[in-house]
């Protein structure tokens, strides 16, 4: 697998090249596979950072499209269907077989997720407090970092969230509030120490 800089490949139209794979096109495969594996690579290393883990999954991803061409669907937004399956692949990889119906039933507030995003933005221009919320989010669950990578770096609504996750909207915000609250309190203990240091 190659991992190279896909700026001098020639953007074509995807949804033509999704319906040409589906027809059994290997080169329309191929261009889909140098369109998105610069986001693809970032978005796994995101999830889970072991590089040979992210490369194997992604390949496995990509051998899946090819063997099930025939039953994709047509209606899909790529970049989406490749992270979410990606994140799967992951998730499986890891044994980590979370139960979604098992998800605390929590009263939850889009605002309350909304404030916290908007403190996180204010903070990132501390490169201090930067390195330890991303230490605190290499901690969290594969699900809770794949939330915040959807909700907060690939800017999806929580409907669209809600959607690649296979969960209901409440548990999407449930989900999103437990990742936000642990990064909280990693923060609420980090910060006396950044002060004094």
């Amino acid at each position: 697998m190659s991992f190279t800089n896909t700026s001098t490949f020639v953007t074509q139209d995807t949804e033509c090249l999704w319906e040409e794979l589906r027809s059994g096109n290997r080169s329309s495969l191929e261009a889909i596979y140098r369109f998105h594996i610069n986001d693809l690579y970032n978005f796994g290393m995101s999830l889970h950072a072991d590089d040979m883990l992210v490369k194997d999954a992604i390949q496995d991803v990509f051998i899946d499209l090819w063997n099930y061409r025939e039953k994709l669907s047509a209606d899909v937004v790529i970049k989406q269907y490749l992270f979410k399956c990606l994140a799967n692949r992951i998730q499986k990889e890891l044994g980590k077989n979370l139960r979604r119906s098992n998800l605390h039933r929590m009263n939850i507030q889009e605002t309350s997720v909304k404030s916290f995003e908007e403190v996180l933005i204010q903070n990132q221009s501390s490169t201090e407090i930067s390195k330890k919320i991303q230490k605190a989010m290499n901690h969290l669950p594969v699900r809770q970092k794949e939330i915040l990578q959807y909700l907060f770096f690939q800017k999806l609504t929580y409907e669209e969230a809600s959607k690649l996750l296979e969960i209901n909207i409440r548990s999407t915000y449930t989900l999103a509030w437990k990742a936000i609250n642990t990064l909280k309190k990693a923060i609420s203990v980090m910060l006396p120490l950044l002060i004094f240091s």
